[in-house]
């Protein structure tokens, strides 16, 4: 080790035990090199070492060579990597890493270059350390995963095309029974089967629909249509679709809306927004509740539109699992209340949102009730 010992601007590794500054990167596996506060390779690592020889390179060959300069190259990985480096050694920032590919001899391999701030000389100067990790496996096994989700949601937009067409045929036929469009059926329990078979494709319609929707997303090809949207005007409209079935329940349907408020966002995915929030809470509202729908602009500027009621709650614990598709929390209570549920309505609210670069926010206090909250970022906010 006595030979890597050197000295720039004030740094010298002879100043640490050798042996443990020589064991300590040698036990790094990845290719580590150490810099003064001048962007000088003070020393490397074995593992540094090990891959210049395996490429064709010289070992020993970082010897006075400043890494800064270096990297700067005219490809934009390099200049990136430079540009993160003088930023930790300027003391704008305590660490920078950057991915980047190494293609060659027939393999495909990636990279991250992990540069970390080091305490300073005696001077006050900030010198770092630069690393690079192999991430070729964990690049591969998020390239599968990306194209098995691609994969599945293909599968599952073409299955819900194949299926609409023919449930629209056999909705729209109950239909003209129920109605009797070609005249009046002998028996009136053919009537009420007709409807049966209406409600329930209308429903199965809407799964398939929500599936859609959710493979849309994950593929990453939705596109928003984006309008401006006055709040006061939608949250009422949205009301009117749910009114009846909050009367059915006994419920109290409120709303408390800031005036003048406006947004900018996707019209349709707003109001399904907000129509699965007013669901849900409906579903998971014992008969006789309180639902109430807030909209408002917060202090920061977000807009905050919220649903609150005084359902059965969510355990703490619950509150990310039901923001999975299909996610339902298995409790009596929570089984006696889903019904027809199919874990779509809160996941979807939560995409919908996020494509906004908004959030979705849950309270909830088991036995007590539930507020959930669609937050949309200032940039989208209009007035008041």
């Amino acid at each position: 080790m006595d030979d890597d010992h050197h000295s720039f601007g004030g740094w010298n590794t002879a100043t640490l035990p050798s042996d443990v500054l020589a064991s300590f990167l040698d036990a790094l596996p990845a290719p580590t090199a150490i810099l003064d506060h001048d962007g000088f390779i003070i020393t490397v690592n074995a593992a540094w070492r090990r891959f210049a020889t395996e490429n064709g390179g010289n070992p020993e060959g970082w010897r006075g060579v400043n890494y800064l300069e270096a990297s700067a190259c005219d490809d934009q990985d390099s200049r990136v990597v430079a540009w993160g480096l003088a930023s930790v050694l300027g003391g704008r920032a305590q660490s920078f890493q950057h991915d980047y590919p190494c293609h060659g001899n027939g393999e495909r391999r990636w990279f991250r270059c992990v540069i970390s701030a080091l305490a300073s000389d005696v001077k006050g100067r900030v010198g770092a350390s630069v690393m690079h990790v192999d991430i070729s496996e964990q690049k591969a096994a998020q390239e599968q995963a990306q194209e098995a989700s691609r994969a599945k949601s293909d599968f599952l937009a073409g299955m819900s095309h194949e299926l609409r067409t023919p449930l629209n045929a056999v909705i729209g036929f109950a239909e003209m029974i129920r109605m009797g469009i070609w005249g009046p059926l002998g028996d009136p329990r053919y009537v009420q089967y007709a409807a049966d078979i209406q409600s329930a494709g209308n429903h199965l319609l809407s799964l398939i629909n929500d599936i859609l929707d959710l493979s849309k997303v994950e593929a990453g090809r939705f596109d928003l249509r984006e309008e401006t949207l006055e709040v006061g005007v939608l949250v009422p409209d949205v009301h009117a679709m749910i009114a009846v079935r909050a009367e059915r329940a006994g419920h109290t349907l409120a709303a408390r809306i800031q005036p003048g408020v406006r947004l900018r966002a996707d019209g349709r995915l707003v109001r399904q927004i907000l129509l699965n929030m007013l669901s849900n809470a409906i579903k998971f509202t014992p008969d006789g509740g309180r639902i109430e729908t807030r909209a408002a602009v917060t202090p920061e500027g977000w807009l905050h539109l919220g649903v609150s009621d005084t359902g059965i709650g969510i355990a703490p614990k619950d509150i990310a699992f039901v923001l999975e598709p299909f996610g339902q929390v298995d409790s009596l209570q929570a089984r006696r209340h889903s019904g027809e549920s199919t874990g779509l309505g809160l996941p979807l609210c939560k995409r919908f949102v996020e494509l906004h670069d908004g959030r979705l926010h849950i309270e909830s206090t088991p036995g007590t009730g539930t507020t959930v909250a669609a937050l949309f970022p200032p940039v989208r906010v209009l007035g008041p």
